[in-house]
């Protein structure tokens, strides 16, 4: 039986779904550019995705970057009641999430935008970033714009600040430079200078596209 489920409200992903099998499904594959499957960076290890979540090692940052960027959901079991929390809300409480109090039955996924733009960088250093935005052909502006990143020294993070600073905006060098200047402030850890240049890279190479 597929763990994997296409439903008109966006993808369901079992928690007992594998590593292998995140890296290898097809649904998957097809997903957002298949940026899960690469978010897991051809390593192969045997957790499942409810292991992967509460994982707190840099081995999990990609796959949980990206899945910053799709919006994901995770969905739990507590007795008679089935809570759902935004990914960012649960990573900022798992630690008081337990496994065998809070199980995981899912990650929800809403649908996606086939002519959107998905990107995942994997750097050799272990810095990753992910985006997701829409973009207009000719004028560049942005729309629905997803930013994440993670390092060895940072948690996986969205940038939510930066991302509402390039919203409906036409995308430019300086704008980009300013929206992740400014948008860094917020964050409980400002981006160091090499980070913010690494993000910046990363979104002016939309301007060309």
């Amino acid at each position: 039986m597929s763990t994997i489920k296409t439903r008109p409200d966006g993808l369901y992903i079992s928690t007992h779904t594998t590593w292998p099998q995140l890296a290898t499904d097809e649904t998957l594959r097809s997903f957002a550019n298949g940026l899960i499957p690469m978010a897991l960076n051809g390593h192969q290890e045997t957790w499942t995705l409810a292991e992967l979540l509460h994982h707190s090692g840099p081995q999990s940052y990609p796959l949980l970057t990206t899945l910053l960027v799709l919006d994901a959901e995770v969905n739990a079991v507590v007795e008679d009641k089935q809570p759902v929390f935004p990914l960012p809300g649960f990573l900022a409480y798992r630690s008081r999430l337990s496994p065998d109090k809070f199980p995981l039955s899912a990650v929800h996924l809403p649908p996606h935008n086939r002519n959107g733009h998905y990107l995942l960088s994997l750097a050799s250093d272990g810095f990753c970033s992910a985006v997701r935005l829409d973009l207009h052909p000719k004028f560049k502006i942005a729309g629905h714009v997803r930013l994440a990143i993670s390092s060895p020294t940072r948690l996986p993070v969205r940038l939510q600040a930066t991302e509402h600073r390039l919203e409906r905006q036409p995308l430019t060098e300086e704008l980009i430079q300013t929206a992740i200047a400014v948008g860094s402030k917020d964050l409980p850890k400002p981006l160091t200078t090499a980070e913010q240049s690494r993000v910046a890279e990363v979104l002016q190479g939309f301007i060309g596209h």
